[in-house]
């Protein structure tokens, strides 16, 4: 049975919905207080579908009785705006009325007002619970059987990871990898084979048009000379962009590297007090010694060491230089 993990429900999308303030602000201090960190609020429902369009909120709590655009015609938008994936809503209401044609439009439950904190709460951790597990459901839908669900998350852990990379980018870092990848194709190529041709061509003499270039090709050599900075820059911010998208995923493996390193030590340290306690012994042709394999590795030691052999490599060198 799939459980969420009630870190992922904390993080969830929610978005308040009301004209009123006051509400918000209750809302928001709650739902905070409690641990969500992925809350919004808007008191215009004219906004509600294009924020939901931006941000995939995973809830939205939404006022009935608001000026301009109502609770039902803002659910009629979110409808029209995903058909398919529409999100679900909580509707805050004061008048009893409301809940059954909030329902049919498409709610999956109510608050009542004025609010009671606890089932505020409560309301809102099942309803997000039930999203997620659906999300999951979905996603694991057309899973390959051949690698376990472990493997799976993994994966789109950092499928997400570069997805965020690239919304966090700014217009000019896409632009330069919009750029860098066009000039790494072969349309590139072919497009600038066709250039050169044409522009021989033309002025070559044929077809009665008097030469606008001619040979040496003095201009085309200074067009193709001011591409070919335009595009060095293209290529460097983007290896720019991939050296620090890189370095933030060592930094990661690095971490994730010596928290395993740590948890295999303590492992072996539990190992060798139950071998000692049951009082087996260690097998004599081992090339690594029980206290070895138990000891903590620190990554500036291993530095320090690195260096240091290093050192001693490259003295070597030049002493069988001189000799």
């Amino acid at each position: 049975m799939t459980v969420i993990p009630p870190a992922d429900i904390l993080k969830a999308g929610i978005l308040i919905v009301d004209d009123e303030e006051p509400n918000i602000l209750l809302l928001e201090r709650t739902l905070r207080n409690a641990g969500y960190t992925s809350v919004a609020s808007t008191m215009n429902p004219q906004k509600v579908c294009e924020l939901y369009r931006h941000n995939r909120y995973d809830l939205i709590l939404l006022d009935i009785r608001m000026p301009g655009m109502d609770g039902f015609q803002v659910m009629e938008c979110l409808k029209k705006a995903e058909p398919d994936n529409y999100p679900p809503v909580l509707v805050i209401t004061a008048e009893p009325g409301h809940k059954e044609r909030a329902l049919q439009a498409g709610a999956k439950d109510f608050i009542a007002k004025p609010f009671e904190l606890v089932e505020v709460l409560t309301r809102v951790h099942n309803m997000l619970e039930a999203r997620l597990l659906h999300k999951e459901l979905e996603e694991h839908r057309e899973d390959n059987p051949a690698l376990s669900s472990v493997m799976q998350r993994n994966i789109r852990k950092i499928i997400n990871v570069r997805q965020k990379a690239t919304r966090e980018q700014s217009l000019q870092d896409r632009i330069a990898n919009a750029m860098t990848a066009y000039s790494g194709s072969m349309l590139f190529f072919y497009v600038h084979i066709v250039w050169f041709l044409v522009w021989f061509v033309l002025n070559a003499g044929y077809f009665g048009i008097p030469a606008f270039d001619p040979y040496p090709y003095g201009f085309l050599t200074m067009v193709v000379s001011l591409e070919a900075i335009f595009l060095a820059t293209f290529v460097l911010i983007s290896q720019n962009l991939l050296a620090r998208e890189t370095g933030r995923l060592t930094d990661l493996g690095l971490q994730t590297s010596l928290l395993t390193e740590h948890e295999l030590t303590r492992v072996l340290q539990m190992l060798r007090a139950i071998q000692n306690k049951i009082g087996i012994s260690n097998d004599g042709d081992s090339d690594l010694a029980d206290a070895d394999l138990a000891m903590e590795t620190k990554p500036e030691d291993v530095l320090a060491e690195i260096e240091r052999l290093q050192q001693r490599a490259r003295g070597a060198a030049r002493q069988g230089r001189k000799q």
